[in-house]
């Protein structure tokens, strides 16, 4: 894989990353989420065609000083990949990430994070599985989730809980920590998202 392509891609996609990463078995009826086994070389080769994409938009923002107005449809399964890309190489906490994409900017959304080396206090799982349910908002180019369900396990907790673990994970990893509900720039070239079912509309 190109080296130029691979970190233009991650940081083009650095700031959708950093909202996922702020929201570090529920009942199926409620969560009914596939689990990535193997393929690895695949899942990279259906995370890449969003890095190169992300990558194609900045070059031409960056060279043309404007949108192309135009719009990129990705599936769930090239965002979901596209994730845990992004998180195996910013961020080994996150395992791995599945994200149901559905009408009206909804996203549900299944994390296992791998809390062993985090330094936390001995009454946390070394692996904690979090589900959560949002509305993505977008606001003058500005990305964040709006949360209105979220679990550890099968327990419902409030934002408040996750917010002083996603504290303590970045204290220990010389970090400055962010809020469930930052906003955070969207990607050079990109000026909005939306969601439908089982896809996300880019426009750019």
């Amino acid at each position: 894989m190109d080296k130029k392509k691979k970190s233009s891609g991650l940081k083009a996609g650095s700031c959708l990353c950093l909202a996922l990463f702020s929201f570090l078995s529920v009942q199926a009826v409620l969560f009914a989420f596939p689990r990535t086994e193997g393929g690895q070389l695949q899942d990279l080769e259906t995370a890449l065609r969003v890095a190169n994409f992300l990558d194609e938009v900045e070059r031409y923002q960056r060279e043309n000083r404007g949108y192309q107005n135009k719009i990129a449809e990705f599936s769930e399964a090239e965002v979901s990949s596209f994730f845990r890309y992004i998180f195996s190489e910013e961020s080994p906490t996150v395992k791995t990430i599945e994200l149901k994409l559905l009408p009206a900017n909804k996203i549900e959304g299944w994390i296992l994070l791998d809390l062993k080396d985090q330094g936390l206090p001995s009454y946390f799982k070394e692996e904690i599985n979090l589900y959560f349910v949002a509305r993505l908002e977008t606001d003058r180019r500005r990305v964040r989730l709006d949360i209105d369900k979220l679990y550890f396990e099968t327990q419902p907790v409030q934002p408040a809980v996750v917010n002083s673990l996603i504290d303590l994970i970045a204290r220990s990893n010389g970090l400055e920590a962010q809020r469930l509900d930052s906003w955070y720039e969207l990607p050079a070239g990109i000026l909005d998202l939306k969601t439908a079912r089982g896809k996300l509309l880019v426009y750019y």
